[in-house]
């Protein structure tokens, strides 16, 4: 089974802030306890004893402890050993950068998306020959049954992609303390909203790589903007370029 966990960055009820983002990272089962284990060999070796969580604004913005003490580079030399653990791992990315004026519901339309890229690379794998089912997994203190009511509709009546035919049940929620995925899905949310809301493509230009794409082309970033036909983001480009005549 492969597991998506999802954060988000931005605030879909903010109207100062362009973009709404949703991340996530998807991790065959038996991955995961290499992961967890190795943020946990990070954590101890920068504050032994303290359970420190990873939380990439929150490192960025260094207003307490222990970011606050730590020197610049210290500080950007972690969010790059994160993303080098997902640069070094067999995660598969997705993300929505949804930009704001294009629709009232910004976690709804953005969740319907990331479903559906989720569900169709799980077609993907099950075409090659791997049956694997998927399940989606959120932080139980950041979201409320609202998303499991979507999904659970998307799974009886589709999206406007199609029914989602892949996932074994409908969303679970954790704590932050169970498991580390959500810390590294708060990564990949936050860089890719540095990278809409900010114009910083430095987090984004690390991890890449690892979202979900084929034949050149990445499915796994998804742009949902106005002025789509003019974007020249790597969501949007590969997408352009692919569809070029031969």
């Amino acid at each position: 089974m492969y597991l998506l966990y999802v954060d988000e960055s931005g605030n879909p009820d903010a109207s100062n802030e362009q973009y709404y983002v949703l991340g996530g990272v998807a991790v065959f089962e038996r991955q995961i306890y290499w992961l967890n284990n190795e943020m946990e060999k990070l954590a101890e070796k920068l504050a032994p004893g303290t359970n420190l969580a990873f939380k990439a604004q929150q490192i960025q913005a260094h207003k307490h402890e222990p970011w606050h003490s730590m020197e610049s580079a210290q500080r950007n030399q972690t969010l790059d050993d994160l993303c080098a653990l997902l640069g070094s791992s067999n995660t598969v990315l997705f993300s929505v950068a949804l930009e704001r004026s294009t629709t009232d519901q910004p976690m709804a339309r953005a969740f319907e998306e990331l479903c559906n890229r989720f569900d169709l690379y799980l077609k993907r794998l099950y075409a090659q020959g791997h049956t694997q089912r998927g399940l989606v997994v959120f932080d139980k203190y950041r979201y409320d049954s609202r998303l499991q009511k979507m999904l659970n509709e998307y799974r009886k009546s589709g999206t406007r992609f199609g029914k989602v035919q892949n996932f074994a049940e409908v969303p679970v929620f954790t704590g932050r303390d169970a498991t580390r995925m959500l810390e590294l899905a708060d990564l990949v949310a936050y860089a890719v909203y540095r990278r809409y809301q900010r114009g910083d493509t430095r987090m984004l230009d690390r991890i890449i790589g690892r979202f979900d794409q084929e034949n050149e082309v990445i499915h796994g970033l998804v742009h949902l903007c106005a002025n789509k036909n003019e974007c020249t983001c790597p969501a949007c480009l590969t997408r352009k370029i692919s569809m070029r005549p031969a």
